[in-house]
């Protein structure tokens, strides 16, 4: 079940990631009204009937947008079931700028062209909830766009995940690639926290480190340890 449901969440970034590069393949100035264009798109994680999603959306790279030297083209769902853009400081002068350029969730898939996992993280900008972010780079060649993802709500996601995580015979931990606990059967690993007991870039390497094995979902960050 968590394996299809990250499945599932990818399969919404990668329609994104598609529609956004087409946006760009024709080699012609980008503004944000062309972005504006793709709000069907980057709203469809949003309204899916049942869906985990509550933040969708493309963050463009600086000096991308003719018009925008940083733009985040994000979109939230509001109690209403309606998306609503998310507003936050793009200009790099102004006292509350937001430099998207040094999150994880941005600096990691421009660095290793792999789709991420961040979180669980309290998003303090949109919800001040408990979040995920699953992003995916975006590149037109060898040229890097920026990224596209979804924020997925982590009660939702546990609800799916502690049934099977409580159906192994062993103390057993849904983690990312950075070690970030997000569901656990075991009450000594918390959800948000590190793990700091375990090896785990040798363990995401390897498959297993004294003793400690490591399932992967497919070929996406997010790995059942145990």
């Amino acid at each position: 079940m968590v394996r299809r449901t990250v499945d599932e969440v990818f399969e919404g970034v990668a329609g994104l990631r598609r529609d956004v590069e087409s946006a760009f393949a024709g080699g012609t100035t980008v503004g944000r009204d062309d972005l504006a264009e793709l709000y069907p798109t980057l709203t469809a994680p949003l309204r899916m009937p049942g869906g985990l999603a509550k933040g969708a959306g493309f963050v463009a790279a600086p000096q991308l947008l003719a018009d925008a030297p940083w733009w985040l083209e994000w979109w939230v769902r509001e109690p209403s079931g309606e998306p609503s853009r998310l507003v936050v400081d793009v200009d790099p002068d102004g006292e509350d700028f937001y430099d998207y350029t040094t999150l994880p969730w941005y600096r990691d898939p421009q660095r290793t062209g792999e789709p991420t996992v961040t979180g669980p993280y309290v998003d303090y900008l949109c919800t001040d909830d408990y979040t995920l972010t699953f992003t995916a780079a975006v590149r037109n060649g060898d040229a890097f766009l920026g990224v596209v993802g979804s924020d997925v709500d982590v009660g939702l996601f546990e609800a799916i995940a502690l049934p099977s995580l409580r159906a192994v015979p062993c103390p057993a931990t849904l983690i990312n690639a950075h070690g970030r606990v997000i569901a656990s059967n075991s009450p000594h690993r918390r959800g948000g926290s590190l793990v700091r007991d375990v090896d785990v870039d040798a363990l995401w390497e390897h498959g297993t480190v004294a003793g400690t094995r490591l399932a992967r979902c497919g070929n996406f960050p997010i790995g059942l340890m145990y």
